[in-house]
């Protein structure tokens, strides 16, 4: 299609590429299919991105309920340590049953009740 002597002006180059038909076809649905495949790809990022803002804000809420017990009424950091070190596998497993639940919240649930109403 493109021969050197023939074109010197990238207009003309151009009205020739758009006037002649591709050699190559989409299917019918190829629309329907890209508009789906980037829909989900959206809706995903969107629920995650949803759901880290949540987890931060559980998190500066966590720290600030924390620095107001130290800064104001002068809890001991012995006794907190000492109550963490005793039930670290009590509070690491709420923590990881809250970020489940929030996840499945937040993402997981929302995502497949995205998918099932494209379908």
């Amino acid at each position: 299609m493109y021969n050197k002597g023939k074109y010197f002006d990238t207009d003309k180059l151009l009205d020739e590429v758009l006037k002649t038909e591709p050699q190559f076809e989409l299917s019918d649905k190829f629309a329907d299919v890209l508009a789906e495949k980037i829909g989900r790809k959206f809706a995903w990022q969107q629920y995650f991105s949803e759901f880290l803002i949540y987890l931060a804000a559980i998190l500066g809420f966590i720290a600030v309920s924390v620095s107001i017990q130290f800064l104001w009424f002068e809890a001991d950091w012995v006794q907190w340590l000492h109550f963490i070190g005793q039930n670290i596998s009590l509070i690491l497993g709420i923590n990881f049953l809250v970020v489940f639940i929030l996840f499945a919240d937040r993402v997981l649930l929302r995502y497949f009740l995205h998918r099932r109403d494209l379908i």
